[in-house]
This record gives C-alpha cells, structure tokens and sequence, in this order.
C-alpha cells in the first residue's frame, strides 16, 4: 500500500470512533443500511486524510448523492450539511492540513 493510500484510508481507531460519534447513522437521512464513511472537505481523490476530522457516516445512497448524484443542490445540501456537522464538532478544522501532497494538488488544481 503506497504512503498516500495509507494516508488517505480511515484507520481502525478511527472508523471506530466516527461510528460512535455519528450514533451509528447517517448523519443526513439517519439510515442505518449500507452505512460507510465519507471524506467530506477533501475527497480521497484529492488525498483527502483518512480522520475524524474529514469523516462522516453516511448511509449508501447519501454518500452516492454526495458523491456522484445527478442532482447538483442534493449534492451541494449533503455537503453543506456534513460539514457544518463536522464544524460542530471540531471547533479549528485547517482545510489545508487534510490533504496528502500539497504541492502536487496544488499544482494540479491550477
């Protein structure tokens, strides 16, 4: 497994503890078929960290929405919603220290 997939994967511990956190539900629809975790401010596509702080449960078809949904203001309402859910959570989320190579997406993204 290279680095960045270990950097971007969600970790026992941590799988564990958004688990508790969200109450075993989807924090969008509260579901509780098909849940998994979500990387919310960076995607694991963009080297998004795989913690807490960039995690959310999210039930199949919600993280589907999210992430690939047909419907753009579903997807925009799940993603405004997850993460006003994590800022509740986590006073001082740094956006910037959830991805993996800086450098490159920087240089990718411009």
């Amino acid at each position: 497994m290279s680095k960045r997939s270990k950097f971007c994967e969600f970790d026992k511990k941590t799988r564990e503890e958004i688990y508790t956190r969200d109450n075993n539900r989807c924090i969008y629809c509260g579901g509780t078929f098909g849940l998994g975790i979500a990387h919310v401010f960076v995607s694991r596509a963009h080297g998004g960290k795989g913690c807490k702080e960039n995690g959310v449960l999210l039930c199949t078809k919600c993280h589907g929405n999210l992430d690939n949904g047909n419907d753009i203001q579903k997807r925009v309402d799940i993603n405004n919603y997850c993460c006003d859910y994590l800022y509740s959570k986590y006073e001082n989320i740094d956006k910037q220290s959830l991805i993996y190579d800086k450098w490159r997406i920087y240089k990718w993204k411009y």
